[in-house]
């Protein structure tokens, strides 16, 4: 991982380090000097749980048609972030839907996903899954129902006699009942993954239904960090040692900011509510301006969601989440930030096409995120 230094306007954070415990458990490492995100030890798991409830709404009938799914949701205050994101919303920015459980037991930072103890029932994309998507997916076509014990026993099911001689393929396409069987009418808990050979290196995106699953709903995916993600940048612009001068609490209109949206820029004034803190060299005179000041964000059909609005603030590892300044205490000289994240939805349609839905306003946080102490 590196982190680069390129031009005042990507000279920003962090400041001093403020000890461990206030740090909301966000692993820390020190890189020149400098306290920041250890993403090879953080996960959409262990992230601190979001400081408040929110909710997002589609809809558009057809939209959700289109989809295949309700991206819809609601979170409470308390949720972790691996509970309300979807493995849609991240798909452009991390790819998870790449991995399979082979890499995800590989890769999981405490190694506790068990493959052999895994049941069927744990991968919950499979029960929307039918007998003709699994054999599509897993390239069954020219197996025989007994290499396959799951849809042995899904066909035996559904004969009273002698079961006809062919391959699954031959009879996907020749008796429609069991090709639209659905594997949801199935116990999938007596079922490890022995029972769909191949399943365990199966990219999770190749499942039906592996948009609309919440990251927690996918055995292990919660314990990879960050660092492992495919689609993770590995590189960093925005991020160096800088100190704060003294914090400010609300005041107003403040012009000389460094903070904004990706749709107004980076450099938004702030007319009142403007809880900010100050920069210290080289962006001396410059403002940090807090959560208070709502900006336009989002991209697209999602653009609507949230009113259209996100809090101020920076992205200095990506666009996959934005920093924002939640809080300052003045006497103690510390400011509080929080990590926002958003939903993008784009996914693949027939004959090639691709159904865009953009990207929502980041509004959904604030999740705990590294504070900062100045040094006067």
């Amino acid at each position: 991982m590196r982190f680069i230094q390129s031009g005042l306007w990507t000279l920003l954070l962090f400041f001093t380090p403020v000890p461990p415990v206030l740090s909301q458990t966000v692993p820390v490492q020190t890189v020149n000097g400098v306290p920041m995100p250890d993403f090879a030890q953080i996960t959409l798991g262990n992230l601190p749980a979001l400081v408040e409830g929110g909710s997002i709404a589609v809809t558009d009938p057809y939209i959700v048609a289109q989809l295949g799914y309700d991206p819809s949701r609601t979170w409470l205050a308390g949720d972790r972030a691996d509970q309300v994101m979807m493995l849609g919303d991240v798909s452009e920015a991390f790819g998870l839907e790449r991995f399979s459980l082979q890499d995800i037991a590989r890769l999981g930072l405490s190694q506790s996903l068990d493959l052999k103890k895994l049941a069927l029932s744990e991968l919950k994309p499979l029960a929307v899954n039918t007998v003709a998507d699994i054999v599509t997916a897993l390239g069954y076509e020219h197996l025989y129902p007994e290499q396959v014990p799951l849809l042995r026993d899904i066909l035996s099911s559904l004969y009273t006699g002698e079961i006809p001689y062919a391959t699954l393929g031959e009879l996907v396409r020749q008796v429609p009942e069991f090709a639209q069987f659905s594997l949801g009418a199935v116990n999938l808990a007596l079922y490890g993954l022995a029972a769909l050979p191949g399943l365990d290196s199966l990219a999770i995106g190749l499942l039906r239904g592996w948009a609309e699953q919440f990251v927690r709903s996918i055995p292990g995916l919660s314990d990879v960090p960050f660092a492992q993600y495919l689609l993770f940048p590995t590189s960093f612009t925005g991020i160096a040692s800088l100190v704060s001068l003294p914090l400010t609490t609300v005041e107003q209109k403040r012009t000389r900011t460094i903070t904004g949206s990706n749709r107004q820029g980076f450099a938004v004034p702030c007319e009142r509510e403007c809880l900010h803190i100050e920069m210290g060299d080289p962006l001396r005179g410059r403002q940090w301006i807090g959560k208070h000041q709502q900006v336009r964000g989002g991209h697209g059909y999602l653009a609507s969601l949230n009113g259209g609005k996100e809090p101020t603030g920076r992205h200095p590892f990506g666009p996959w989440g934005k920093v924002v300044l939640t809080g300052v205490q003045e006497k103690t000289g510390r400011a509080d930030f929080g990590l926002y994240l958003r939903v993008c939805i784009k996914v693949p349609l027939a004959f090639g096409a691709v159904l865009d839905l953009g990207c929502s306003p980041y509004c959904i946080g604030p999740i705990p995120w590294l504070p900062t102490q100045d040094v006067i």
